[in-house]
Order: C-alpha cells, then structure tokens, then sequence
C-alpha cells in the first residue's frame, strides 16, 4: 500500500553507499530533519494509548468495497469476522495509490496483478464506501507506481507510470463515469529522462492541468523538478517541460496541490555548493518504498543535509518567482505531504530525521506557507520509536462548518496508525493518537466529513469510511510558532 505522503526517491547524498541507498528505497519512509531555529514546541506526540473516549467511529457498520480477489486461503465471502486486528499485505497484492473526492463519493488508483502483468486501476466509490466501479487503464511494464490522480467539478483525470524502450513514461487519462460501465479516454504521453525516481504528481485547476515530476538532468548532473500542463477538457495535448526548481539545488520528490489562481509545488532538496556543481552518477533504483511492503525498517543511515521548499505556480505551471526554502537548509528531511489550506497557503507536513548509527532523532513537523511568502513552522516532538510517514488530508466541502480543516495521519509498517485534528493554520488541536476502528489502516481521503481508510484483506485492499472528531484540546501550552520571510 503506497503512503500517501511523498516519498524521497534512491537519488544518493554526497557519499553514502549504493547499497545502503537502496536498502533505504525499500523503506515506507525516507528520513529528514528540521531547523534548530526554534520552530513553536507542540504537543507531544509520541506514542499514545488509545482514548477512552475514541474520535472516531464507523457510520455504516458493516459496509465496504474490495478491491481484488483475496486469494485462495482468503476467500471474499462476506462471512469473515473481523477480529480487531489488520494484517500486512502480501506479495502480489493490490497495490493502493491516490485516493481523492470525486462526485458524491471517492475515487481511488491502485495496481494489480493479473496473469503475471501489472494492471493500472481507477475505482469510482459512492458516499458510504460500500458500492463502486472499477475501470482498467491498461496493463504496465518494468515495476510501475500506482497512478497519480486529480478532479476537478466531474473532471477525473490520472497520471499513469509506465517503462518503454526509451526509458520512463507519464500517460495521461480521463475517467469518465456514465450510467454503465466507466470510460477511459487515453491521453498525451510524457516521455522522462532515464530517471528511476518514478515521483510524480497531477492537479487540475479550473481550465487547465498540471503535471509535475523529477528528472535526472544530464547537463546539469543533478535532479530537477519539472512542469507539463494541459488543458482539463482535452489529455490528448500537453506544453513543452518546464523546469521549476533552481540550478543550485539537486530537487527530487515533488508534490503539487491546487491553490486560487494556480497551484503550490513543493519538493526536497540539497543545496549544490560552487564545489559540488555536479553530483556522483545515480545508481539503479530499488522497489519504490511501499507502506504494504512485508519489509522491516532497515539500521537508520544519514543521507546528508536535505530541505524542503515551495513555490507558488500559474495555471500553467510556470513558476511565480524563486522557491523559498521551508525549512532550514541544514535540515534532514525524510518523507512529506503537501495540502491546500483555506486561504490559499500551503499546508505541509514533514519527518526531519538527524540520523547517524547510535544517535538517532525523529521529529514530525507542521507547516504553512502563506501567499505573501512567509513561512510559520511547529514541531511535534514525536520521540516514538519509528515515528511514521506524515499525510495530511484536507476537507475541501465539509458538511460540519465547525468541523476541522483537516488531518494528519502518522502511519508505519509496524504500528497503529495515528491521527489529530489539524486546523487551518497547520497546528494540531488535539492530540496524535491511535483509534480503535482505524487500528494500522491507511487514511486515503478526507470528503464531507469522512475519512476513506484502506486496509489489507489476503491479496486484495478492503476501503471502508468512518467519521472523526477532534478530542480534548492538549493541556500543553504551545508557544508562538516559528515564522520566517
């Protein structure tokens, strides 16, 4: 099951091994560390009993959508009691991407497996999550990521990866549901560089899409961020690639979310110095990191100084100025996941890990980067074992005007899924915890008040819905948080 944060990819730092490199691709979560300019002192939110009173409960007891066969020693009969525990995934398992509103219900990506060849899929869910329609969109080659979706209005459109002879592709396609079986309307390819990051995310806007993705750039011997739009009625014709990240960063693992007037773009990135104007050549990438991998965390290895930054985009996806750094730039940061917030800011959330053998320290943080360009920042001091990959989900249509702006999930391989309320200015208002109907499930989507969690079931993904509320205010007072221009 792949994390809904963004993942850093198996570009190395200046010097770590290959190897090590790749046994950290395998890894649900990449590792990154924050400022010590003082960003505010949250609430902790290291590990957690589960409430006695819980937030969350489930609205349609009972109700769910699978998605694949459950194979042989787990048949789909309906009859299977649940007992209170979730199970990692198997091997050739349904593989989950993007999950999103659409419509009165969700939609969800996904790979699958069938007859030996990697299927791309698109499910259409209605409200109670108990109902759905899948559409194929074609079998894939090499070892393909699940695909990246948007919508806008009744606009469903994905990003699919895919591997020819000349290297990496990004194909576009529209889903359009009618009252029979759904359609699929194949779009403009997008041909990569030999680049094995395979990160890559999609947005709609009003009139037009944009796709967003890294590459290796060979005359520049570092990675660079790139943009391609198109208009959101038409997937057969994208622009020329645009690069949106500076000639003094190496930028990998790129997010994008919409925004008035366009779009916000973020990524990682490590400072190129007059020194280091060129980096060592990449090695082959491992299997992207997948939260569904029956995979141990391997020995936490330090990948060298990585930040975060963010930069505001037209509808074309033209960058609109320089990038401005979130973080400090001797920061560590490991995994992220960007959202919109209400007044047009940028809402992120990220794992600074300053990682060496022995001396670990794993920090969460929240963040916001306002229209004006200033940046305010608050720490979770999150000092749980494993800590998790960071995803935030925003409620674009909530039902409750009291409801909060969002979530934030904590999930691992190894451990419950966490969750707090999260408001618009990127502070949590209660405190990160488990829930007993969520248990180890991850959160895909946030739509009129409910939460889409998926969860393994044998060979297939089982998607059901609950609904949460915030708890008790944390006793902790917080200080003014950390800003910057």
């Amino acid at each position: 099951m792949r994390r809904r944060a963004m993942l850093c990819n198996s570009r190395p730092s200046f010097g770590p091994p290959l190897a090590i490199c790749a046994a950290l691709a395998c890894f649900s979560a990449c590792k990154r560390r924050v400022p010590e300019s003082a960003p505010s002192a949250a609430p902790s939110a290291s590990a957690a009993p589960v409430s006695a009173s819980p937030r969350c409960s489930e609205p349609f007891p009972g109700k769910s959508f699978t998605l694949g066969e459950r194979g042989a020693e787990a048949p789909d009969s309906g009859q299977e009691e649940d007992d209170g525990t979730d199970q990692p995934a198997l091997p050739f398992a349904v593989e989950i991407g993007r999950g999103l509103s659409f419509g009165d219900g969700f939609a969800v990506s996904a790979l699958s497996m069938q007859a030996g060849k990697t299927t791309a899929l698109v499910a259409l869910l209605d409200a109670e999550a108990g109902t759905g329609r899948v559409a194929e969109l074609g079998k894939l080659h090499a070892n393909p990521e699940p695909p990246e979706l948007a919508a806008f209005e009744d606009d469903l459109i994905a990003l699919v990866h895919d591997t020819d002879a000349g290297g990496e592709l990004l194909k576009l396609a529209a889903i359009k549901p009618s009252a029979g079986k759904l359609g699929v309307v194949l779009g403009a390819e997008i041909a990569e560089s030999r680049d094995e990051s395979r990160v890559a995310g999609l947005e709609l806007g009003p009139e037009r899409g944009v796709a967003i993705w890294d590459e290796w750039s060979a005359t520049d011997k570092h990675g660079v961020i790139v943009t391609a739009s198109f208009a959101r009625k038409d997937v057969s014709n994208v622009t020329k690639k645009r690069i949106v990240s500076t000639p003094s960063e190496d930028a990998e693992s790129p997010r994008i979310v919409r925004r008035p007037g366009g779009f916000w773009a973020a990524w990682v990135a490590r400072a190129i110095t007059p020194k280091q104007k060129t980096l060592p050549p990449k090695p082959a990438a491992g299997p992207a990191p997948s939260a569904s991998a029956d995979v141990s965390e391997p020995a936490v290895v330090e990948l060298g100084e990585r930040y975060l930054a963010a930069v505001p985009l037209d509808q074309n996806g033209v960058a609109l100025g320089e990038p401005k750094p979130v973080t400090p730039k001797n920061a560590h940061v490991l995994v992220f996941d960007l959202a919109p917030g209400a007044d047009g800011s940028a809402l992120l959330s990220w794992r600074d890990d300053d990682s060496a053998p022995g001396a670990e320290e794993r920090r969460i943080h929240l963040g916001r980067v306002r229209a004006d360009g200033s940046v305010e920042r608050h720490l979770l001091d999150d000092e749980g074992p494993g800590v998790g990959a960071p995803a935030l989900l925003v409620d674009s249509a909530p039902k409750d005007p009291s409801a909060p702006h969002g979530w934030l999930s904590l999930g691992s391989v190894s451990d419950a899924t966490r969750i707090g309320a999260v408001n618009a200015s990127a502070s949590l208002l209660d405190s990160l915890g488990p829930e007993p109907v969520v248990r180890s499930a991850e959160l895909l989507a946030l739509a009129r008040g409910r939460l889409l969690l998926a969860r393994p079931r044998g060979l297939a993904m089982e998607l059901s819905v609950v609904e949460c509320k915030p708890g008790p205010a944390p006793a902790l007072a917080v200080a003014p948080p950390a800003s910057s221009k």
